[in-house]
């Protein structure tokens, strides 16, 4: 769908999500324009469910993290992603502001966890259409959250 980069965006059909493994050093401007080009595959290939891979970023996203979990969040929610799993690179330094930001989401619902497998686990238990388990009900979830209280 989308191999940049700085970015590689593929649809995995067996689970109905996309999968975003996002590469590299981001400035503000990369992240948004990588974004829109995510956004734009989730167009050409609705899905409820995103997969986004940050292991192999490196570098800060805190300047950022206002527009990610607002305008971002709002846009991928409109387009219909009702549960979002996110893996962070190792020693990831703005995590908790992240956490922060997507806990107090409407929607999606965002996890983010420090390895693939777990997320890939969490995204597989989520319902296919938004709306058959209330996110409140998700938010507290400390499997979700990975402990955070």
């Amino acid at each position: 769908m989308l191999n940049s980069p700085g970015l590689r965006v593929s649809h995995d059909a067996p689970n109905g999500w996309l999968y975003s493994q996002w590469r590299g050093t981001h400035d503000a401007a990369s992240i948004k324009m990588h974004a829109e080009g995510l956004a734009a595959c989730l167009a050409a290939q609705p899905c409820s469910k995103i997969l986004s891979d940050h292991s192999e970023l490196t570098g800060t996203w805190h300047g950022v993290v206002p527009w990610v979990g607002g305008y971002y969040f709002d846009r991928l929610a409109a387009l219909g992603v009702a549960h979002f799993a996110w893996v962070c690179a190792a020693g990831y330094p703005d995590r908790t502001a992240m956490e922060r930001a997507c806990f107090l989401l409407p929607r999606p619902v965002v996890a983010i966890f420090s390895d693939l497998a777990s997320a890939y686990d969490w995204l597989r238990r989520c319902p296919g259409k938004a709306g058959q388990l209330g996110v409140s009900q998700q938010k507290a979830s400390p499997i979700a959250w990975g402990g955070l209280k």
